[in-house]
């Protein structure tokens, strides 16, 4: 544990992955103190995050000899997280990431805007202590917000206010990347929720894009007349996303798109596009695809998306996306690895490999997809 000077005096250095999947080096953005720290937790989640715990995991950054890097932040639900029941269960995941991330110091902040808010983040921390859990900082505020006042749970008196979040240079660099900053996780989880009544629009076009499809490779004959076509058909998909972002597809463009996934390689390609200039658009797609399908067709679209955002570092969306693709099918091979890579905490690059494969077999049918 560091001594309790030390955390006030030196800076934080949040050590995440550039989203420029051919730049490898970590970027790092200093965090001064307790109140610049809490006011880049947003930006580091994705989030603002309300009721919650969040713990940020310090240790020794790999390049930079003295200074420590926060390796990973994790959010939990702080009644959950209260829970005596749930103490055992949350020390296992706490002491595993903490090994994961080989951490030497845990700081906590407990966002909680409940009159009770200040009591149960002692009780959480009374609770993880009996269970060999001791942050070396800690951290009670009812909002992540500008001048919102923080409480000092170890160190009372110590109490400070809370910096502009959407003013941080953790929230500078991530809007620069492309990355957003939601409300709340709500937000993060609706970016895939069901359209029903789009769904139903969708059905009943699928079942005649599925066999014009089939017809057209039936009809090709050669091996490469079913390569031109196939090949014709990705670049309307390709066309799809160019303009995703701008204007919903109709609901038989998205029944074409479903059935087009549904083709192995046309797939594999799209995967591609997660380390390409267009993937914000192509998210925009696999998000349109999953709200208006169930099953294997959502779970496909669900992993699509969740792939491109932990291919780009962002966890937490690729968790909730990943999740919702085994709701769908729980069974869904890509979508279980990825949970197993997530769960394992396994960087972002040591999955882009998939893109790669993606981009190379659009290469073999003459498709440049960077």
């Amino acid at each position: 544990m560091e001594a309790d000077d030390e955390v006030h005096s030196r800076a934080f250095d949040e050590s995440t992955r550039d989203p420029d999947p051919a730049n490898d080096d970590i970027v790092l953005r200093r965090v001064a103190d307790a109140g610049e720290l809490i006011a880049a937790i947003p930006a580091m989640l994705g989030f603002f995050p309300h009721q919650s715990l969040v713990v940020a995991l310090l240790g020794p950054h790999p390049s930079k000899d003295g200074v420590q890097a926060i390796g990973a932040v994790t959010r939990f639900d702080i009644d959950s997280a209260a829970d005596p029941a749930e103490t055992p269960g949350l020390t296992r995941v706490l002491k595993s990431i903490c090994l994961s991330q080989n951490a030497n110091s845990t700081l906590m902040i407990v966002v909680d805007d409940r009159a009770t808010g200040a009591m149960t983040a002692g009780t959480l921390l009374r609770h993880l202590a009996q269970a060999g859990i001791e942050p070396s900082n800690a951290w009670w505020v009812k909002r992540i917000a500008a001048g919102a006042r923080y409480q000092d749970l170890l160190r009372p008196g110590r109490d400070g206010r809370v910096d502009d979040p959407r003013a941080s240079t953790v929230a500078f660099a991530q809007v620069l990347h492309g990355h957003q900053i939601r409300a709340s996780r709500d937000e993060l989880t609706n970016l895939l929720a069901p359209n029903p009544a789009l769904t139903d629009q969708v059905r009943s076009h699928l079942a005649a894009a599925v066999s014009r499809y089939r017809d057209d490779l039936t009809a090709a004959h050669t091996p490469d007349r079913v390569r031109e076509q196939r090949r014709n058909h990705i670049v309307w998909v390709l066309n799809q996303i160019s303009t995703a972002e701008e204007l919903p597809s109709s609901a038989l463009d998205l029944a074409t798109t479903v059935a087009l996934l549904r083709d192995r390689t046309i797939r594999d390609i799209m995967y591609g596009l997660a380390r390409s200039e267009g993937r914000g658009a192509a998210e925009a797609l696999w998000r349109q695809v999953a709200s208006v399908t169930d099953g294997r067709d959502r779970a496909e679209a669900a992993t699509l998306f969740g792939y491109s955002a932990y291919h780009h570092g962002n966890t937490v969306l690729a968790g909730i996306a990943i999740a919702t693709a085994l709701d769908a099918d729980p069974s869904h091979p890509m979508a279980a690895l990825l949970e197993i890579a997530l769960g394992e905490r396994l960087p972002a690059e040591q999955i882009r490999v998939l893109a790669e494969v993606g981009v190379s077999v659009a290469a073999e049918l003459g498709i440049d997809i960077t």
